[in-house]
């Protein structure tokens, strides 16, 4: 080949490059201490990132000491009953929901340069998310699927039992009557004359007790009565009513000596995400100094992947997620474990804009469709 030859072929690929479309390029930059000029034309868009939303159920459980439980023993002859005032918590159930929102370390501007001639084709259209991610390359907006709403999130504490003992307080005062002897002595003859004197005053914690234990007694014996027939009436269906309520007017006697329990359920929503850097934390301490953590493990499934994307004129940036196990544990016990796709441990990378069609998943950020126009 000759130099003429070569100089044809030369001009000849410099008038096809010239005459390819320049309207539409687009040159992606990120965003970095607010350091990107946005004199031209073009807009923002940023990479999903994946958030935790982790819904937590527990009961907390507070076991009351009786005001009898000194006592207890004494009268009802049982060691089976609740010394001490405590408060336990227990973990029932704990749900994780991956939700999507816009990543604020990973946002970008796209600016389009060049100038349309009449020959070029329209600029393609720009589909996004309401969370302000992209979501298609494509003039075709059929079959887009936007990611749903937010869910609203509510907190409920529902209580069952009462912390204060009914019975304890009953009419504490009782009568108390004092005999006061007076010897006279006249001559040989000796003469007593005996007073009574009555006065009301408070009874003790132990006299209560034993009126309580009685009182535990009488109704036994009155449920004894009614379930063998001592009145020899035929109530019907009303014996099953009595005999539920001195039931429960018992069970409320014994708690003075036994103690009680109260239990509340609770809900939180606890919101958490997670990073490269951060792939553990606390979601919720509780009063007793326990509290329910959260684990992260990645798969690293994008580990052997460029870490720095390719940065070119026409490329978009997006993400390729990465997989994770996700633990929730509760001291030595694991409450949940599940696989969940979290977008900020993948890795961003780059894919040619121009003359194409793309689209990418709305939840994840990652490329789903490539078609080469």
């Amino acid at each position: 080949m000759n130099y003429l030859t070569r100089l044809i072929i030369l001009l000849f690929g410099i008038l096809l490059l010239s005459g390819q479309h320049v309207y539409g390029q687009f040159i992606s930059t990120r965003v970095k201490d607010r350091n990107v000029n946005t004199t031209g034309n073009g807009f923002f868009y940023a990479l999903p990132q994946t958030v935790l939303k982790i819904n937590i159920v527990y009961e907390e459980i507070q076991k009351i000491r009786g005001p009898f439980a000194d006592y207890t023993k004494e009268y009802l002859g049982t060691s089976d009953y609740i010394t001490t005032t405590t408060t336990e918590y227990k973990i029932l159930n704990v749900d994780i929901f991956p939700e999507v929102e816009a990543d604020p370390g990973q946002f970008y501007y796209v600016t389009i340069s060049g100038e349309k001639s009449k020959d070029e084709n329209a600029l393609p259209e720009f589909h996004f998310t309401p969370f302000g991610t992209l979501l298609a390359i494509d003039n075709m907006e059929n079959g887009l699927v936007r990611p749903l709403p937010q869910n609203v999130d509510q907190t409920f504490i529902i209580e069952q039992g009462d912390e204060d003992f009914k019975y304890q307080a009953d009419y504490h005062r009782k009568k108390r009557t004092d005999t006061i002897t007076r010897r006279i002595t006249i001559d040989t003859v000796n003469i007593e004359q005996f007073l009574f004197k009555t006065s009301w005053v408070d009874k003790t914690p132990e006299d209560r007790a034993d009126e309580a234990a009685k009182q535990v007694a009488a109704i036994r014996e009155a449920r004894f009565n009614l379930l063998t027939g001592y009145q020899e009436v035929n109530y019907g269906g009303s014996m099953r009513y009595m005999d539920g309520q001195l039931k429960k007017l018992e069970n409320s006697y014994l708690e003075l000596f036994l103690g009680r329990q109260v239990k509340s359920l609770a809900s939180q929503t606890v919101y958490f995400t997670p990073s490269k850097e951060k792939t553990q934390g606390v979601l919720l301490e509780l009063p007793d100094g326990s509290a329910v953590k959260i684990k992260i493990i990645p798969h690293e499934l994008t580990g052997k992947l460029p870490e720095k994307p390719l940065e070119k004129p026409g490329s978009i940036y997006y993400r390729i997620p990465d997989e994770a196990t996700v633990k929730i544990e509760y001291g030595d016990e694991i409450i949940t474990k599940r696989n969940f796709l979290v977008n900020q441990l993948g890795i961003v990378t780059t894919v040619p804009a121009s003359q194409t069609r793309l689209r990418f998943d709305p939840l994840t950020g990652s490329l789903i469709k490539f078609v080469k126009e």
